[in-house]
């Protein structure tokens, strides 16, 4: 293999699918939930390459380029009564994040790069509760009461 970027991420992506494969062996119980990380995401900075042989410069980008976003993982935990939802955001300051939650989405933002969104089933929006120690992020809510039909 060579030294390109995109090799060495084949390398790192097969060697987290060793290290996960063999955490789960290690952990004994396979129904409970084990995912750890999170994404990078890398935008396009829209910059065309010039060939040598043209004489006129490359005008500059008139915004500057993106550094791209994390996207932290999200993991979802149900019971009957509750959905937490638990959100690994290492090194973010709590008062940098910011929870939305608009149509059965909810938008968590940390520090202005990390961003995820999470689908959750129908919760009591007003029964959200959130706690954030040691780099996780755990927001939880309340199913809320059945409707009977008479």
């Amino acid at each position: 293999m060579s030294d390109s970027p995109a090799d060495i991420f084949e390398q790192l992506n097969e060697l987290m699918k060793r290290l996960m494969e063999q955490g789960l062996k290690e952990q004994g119980d396979q129904s409970k939930p084990f995912a750890y990380g999170f994404k990078i995401v890398l935008h396009d900075t829209g910059m065309a390459e010039t060939p040598a042989t043209e004489a006129t410069p490359v005008a500059e980008p008139n915004e500057p380029p993106s550094e791209g976003t994390i996207e932290p993982i999200a993991e979802m935990y149900t019971t009957d009564d509750d959905v937490t939802v638990a959100i690994d955001l290492p090194g973010a300051e709590m008062e940098n994040i910011h929870l939305s939650l608009i149509n059965g989405t909810l938008t968590i933002i940390a520090g202005g790069n990390q961003l995820t969104s999470v689908e959750v089933p129908a919760v009591d929006a007003d029964s959200m509760q959130s706690r954030y120690k040691h780099g996780v992020l755990e927001v939880k809510f309340s199913r809320g009461k059945s409707i009977r039909i008479d």
